[in-house]
């Protein structure tokens, strides 16, 4: 179930596609200085070689580690945990510090309201802001039940898909950037006026793009980004 929302504006997706540029010759550069023949060994640690590690400490890892936002609320709306992720992000979007943004507060009282087993999925924008939210009941036993939200960074997630797409393609920048345009449901005529470049140009990248997709689907190959 998903609550509507608003879409990105065009104006924006041309700033992000320079960002993705840029980092584009930094990514190469740290894959060439890689080590290539290096594998490691798939074993699982004996539980002796594993009580170093407490099960509290490495759950804490794992969920900062998370590219997600992660809130765990109580039914009354109150915070149980909530990662450095999550924080970041509600502070983008609450008005005042140490309140739990409206958004989300929407969002999981309407899950209660509905009472659904299902996730209830919110995409929010506003301004520079292009949030993916969702909430759903833990199955736990616990005396009060409780929530789970996520929350995604969809601008990052773009960023990031966007370099690998650029790297697994193998694209030029210019390609690049019509590609993420391509990819957003852009016609060719709007492609032209926002890169500034002719429509005949437009269609030379994009004749371009589905040579080298289609020269990849022959291949086997591992794509790496940061």
């Amino acid at each position: 179930m998903t609550v509507p929302f608003f879409s990105v504006p065009p104006a924006r997706h041309v700033a992000w596609v320079n960002v993705y540029a840029q980092q584009r010759s930094n990514r190469r550069s740290r894959r060439n200085h890689s080590n290539e023949g290096n594998q490691g060994d798939f074993s699982s640690l004996s539980s002796s070689e594993g009580d170093f590690v407490s099960q509290d400490a490495l759950w804490g890892v794992l969920l900062e580690a998370m590219p997600l936002g992660v809130m765990v609320l109580a039914s009354s709306l109150q915070m149980v945990y909530c990662n450095e992720k999550a924080k970041d992000l509600c502070d983008r979007l609450r008005n005042e510090a140490n309140e739990l943004p409206i958004s989300i507060c929407q969002l999981c009282q309407r899950l209660i309201q509905e009472d659904s087993p299902e996730p209830l999925i919110m995409e929010y924008q506003e301004q520079e802001q292009f949030l993916r939210l969702q909430a759903r009941w833990m199955n736990l036993s616990t005396p009060q039940p409780l929530l789970l939200v996520l929350i995604e960074d969809c601008h990052e997630s773009m960023r990031n898909e966007l370099a690998i797409e650029q790297d697994k393609y193998d694209l030029t920048d210019r390609e690049a950037e019509i590609w993420f345009l391509l990819r957003q449901k852009y016609p060719y005529q709007d492609i032209s006026a926002l890169l500034n470049i002719s429509l005949n140009t437009v269609k030379t990248h994009v004749k371009n793009i589905y040579a080298k997709r289609k020269n990849l689907a022959k291949e086997r190959k591992i794509w790496y980004s940061r």
